[in-house]
């Protein structure tokens, strides 16, 4: 079956990515109703924020298993379980997320994102590639990053700038994606390298939020050394993933892909 672009899902999880609720504001929903899951959702995200992983699983869970059908608490679990390094747990419930609404591109990013970084690389561009259909231009230069970069790990260059066809560079996206607009513009030759990085530019453009600037550095940084060693720079491509160890953010994807690249050159141990 054909899955296209859905507005209406898009907005949802534009939504939800976007959601910081309080402990405060889950619980005055469940005091209406203990089993609303969107309501055990909130909960589930809040708990996370406060740092309290265990508690935040079982909250997901509750929500599963009183709504089996409702997707965002699998979404929930999922990114929990992944950043904890559950592999297996996770890439389960963003499957089944992409079972309970296969129209939804988020879904399949992050099974993607979360193959990428365990090693399954082949798997990951198929999940990349499956999410174009699913999205307008503006939404693209998330997955575009990735696929240029992905293509660029598994040695097929020439496939990493057809990758770059799938948008234009100048179309603007969501202020949470700076960073991959600025990195698909820097593969496009609409941004110089020289003038790729600015951190206090970023600091005007990127999310107000704490450590931002640095979190889109990473993935930056990840991305400009694919760019150099497609272009034959290893010396060039080398700093970048120096510097990246330097203002490395744990968690962040371009981090976690730049690590054994950085073993790899000697960079860290």
């Amino acid at each position: 079956m054909k899955f296209v672009y859905n507005q209406k899902k898009t907005d949802e999880i534009s939504d939800i990515l976007m959601m910081k609720p309080t402990l405060a504001e889950a619980q005055a929903l469940l005091e209406k109703d203990e089993t609303d899951g969107y309501a055990l959702f909130k909960l589930g995200m809040a708990l996370g924020l406060e740092k309290r992983a265990e508690e935040a699983l079982e909250a997901f869970s509750k929500g599963i298993m009183y709504h089996p059908f409702y997707a965002p608490n699998y979404f929930g679990r999922g990114r929990r379980h992944n950043s904890m390094g559950h592999y297996y747990a996770a890439l389960a419930d963003f499957t089944m997320c992409i079972q309970l609404d296969p129209s939804v591109w988020t879904y399949r990013y992050y099974r993607a994102t979360c193959e990428s970084v365990h090693g399954d690389i082949e798997s990951a561009l198929s999940d990349f590639e499956e999410c174009i259909p699913l999205t307008i231009p503006s939404q693209r230069y998330v997955i575009v990053h990735w696929l240029y970069t992905t293509y660029a790990e598994l040695g097929l260059y020439d496939k990493a700038e057809e990758s770059l066809e799938y948008v234009d560079g100048i179309v603007e996206c969501p202020q949470r994606n700076y960073g991959y607009r600025r990195s698909v513009q820097l593969y496009k030759g609409i941004v110089k390298p020289e003038e790729y990085i600015n951190e206090e530019e970023m600091a005007r453009l990127v999310l107000p939020q704490p450590g931002r600037v640095a979190l889109e550095e990473n993935g930056m940084l990840y991305g400009l050394y694919w760019y150099w060693m497609i272009h034959g720079d290893e010396k060039k491509a080398y700093d970048a993933i120096k510097h990246l160890m330097k203002i490395a953010v744990p968690g962040a994807f371009g981090y976690t892909k730049a690590v054994p690249i950085a073993r790899k050159l000697g960079i860290i141990e």
